[in-house]
Parts: C-alpha cells; sequence; structure tokens
C-alpha cells in the first residue's frame, strides 16, 4: 500500500506529533475516539486513515502508539536520512539551519549558502556558511535532492534553476516567489506572509464584531 488521499496524507504530521507527544508521557495505545476528538474530525475518518495505513487497533484498547507511529514514519520516509542545503543565511535561513527539531525527522542540514561577502565565512551552528557559487558543485558532491531556499524573492528563481540541474528534486520554499520547475521536482510553498495575513484578517473580523 503507497496511496492514501491527499486529505489522509495531510493529516499525517499531525497523527505522527500526537502520537510522539503520547509516547513521551508514557502511553501505549490510543483510540480512534481521541484521535478524532483531538484532531476534531469524525471518527470514521480516522479509523479510514487507520485501515489505509494497514494499522489495526486492538478491542479495548485502541492502537498501539509505537506501531502506528512507526508505520507513518516509514509511509513518509522519515526513518530515512534527508540531507538538504540551506540557501540564504538571512534571520530565516539562519533559524531553519540551526533548528534540532528536523533531526528527529531524518532531516540533517550540510550546508549554509549564501552571497553575502560579510556572511561568508562566519558560523551558523556548526556551519560554515559558503559562497552562493559553490551551490551546483555542494549538490553534486554531497548527492544533495533537497535544498531550502530563503533567498530573495528576485534570485529564487534562478537558483532553483542550477539547483535542479545540478540534480535537486525537491525545493522548500520560503520565498514569496512562484517557481517554474520541470516535471519530477517537487516544489512546496512555505508561504509565512501569506499565513499571517489570513490571520490578519480573522482578526480584524473577530474585532469589528466585538
Amino acid at each position: 500500500m503507497d496511496r492514501i488521499s491527499k486529505a489522509a496524507f495531510r493529516r499525517l504530521p499531525r497523527y505522527h506529533q500526537i502520537l510522539s507527544a503520547y509516547e513521551g508521557v508514557g502511553r501505549e495505545y490510543i483510540s480512534s475516539r481521541e484521535l478524532s476528538e483531538i484532531l476534531d474530525i469524525n471518527e470514521t475518518l480516522v479509523r479510514k486513515d487507520m485501515a489505509d495505513l494497514q494499522i489495526r487497533g486492538k478491542q479495548n484498547q485502541g492502537y498501539s502508539i509505537s506501531t502506528l507511529r512507526l508505520r507513518i514514519e516509514e509511509f513518509l520516509g522519515l526513518q530515512d536520512i534527508t540531507e538538504a542545503l540551506v540557501v540564504g543565511a538571512g534571520h530565516l535561513g539562519t533559524a531553519l539551519a540551526t533548528y534540532v527539531g528536523f533531526e528527529q525527522y531524518g532531516l540533517k542540514i550540510v550546508g549554509v549558502l549564501d552571497n553575502d561577502p560579510e556572511r561568508i565565512g562566519s558560523m551558523i551552528g556548526t556551519h560554515e556558511v559558503v559562497s552562493i557559487f559553490r551551490l551546483a558543485s555542494m549538490i553534486q558532491k554531497h548527492a544533495i535532492k533537497l535544498i531550502i531556499l530563503t533567498v530573495p524573492k528576485a534570485a529564487a528563481q534562478e537558483l532553483t534553476d542550477i539547483a535542479v540541474k545540478a540534480g535537486v528534486i525537491a525545493v522548500w520554499n520560503f520565498t514569496p516567489q512562484e517557481l517554474n520547475v520541470p516535471d519530477g521536482v517537487r516544489i512546496r510553498n512555505e508561504q509565512i506572509v501569506g499565513g499571517f495575513m489570513a490571520l490578519s484578517h480573522y482578526l480584524k473580523n473577530v474585532s469589528d464584531k466585538e
């Protein structure tokens, strides 16, 4: 079984977070009802998701938390190590490059690049910032398949083109630029400002009703 619905796929990270938290306090089992209440979704939907993952619960106990967590990690490929480069050593790039939480999900940052002479040669965590002109060679040297893009909008497409040509097949895009890539290359856009705008709209509507 390698396929589930897109909606179920989007729920897997939340399932994993819940399971990890419960496992951390010593829980061994969790019921579909508990999961449905935490996620605020129908219990039948939870059971379908578990069936799609080929996980069966035990009567009067529920699902084994460790078994389900490992199954989700297997499905998402979290048990494999994914090496990535952070392209852009500004505030956001620095935060992402030094975030230790990535390691538990199999993401390993192996380099940080920038074009600012004042940043090149400085240290971000355990990484020495190197010149952006080494992007292609570093991708090829480390067989990098994923880059994390935190550069200004104007530079995003050009650097993506260089990275893809060098062998990258996935871009985690934190820039506001919509990227054009060939078939077979996956883009994940994280629109931080867009997220704030949505929250701002909500807050304004709430304030207007008060």
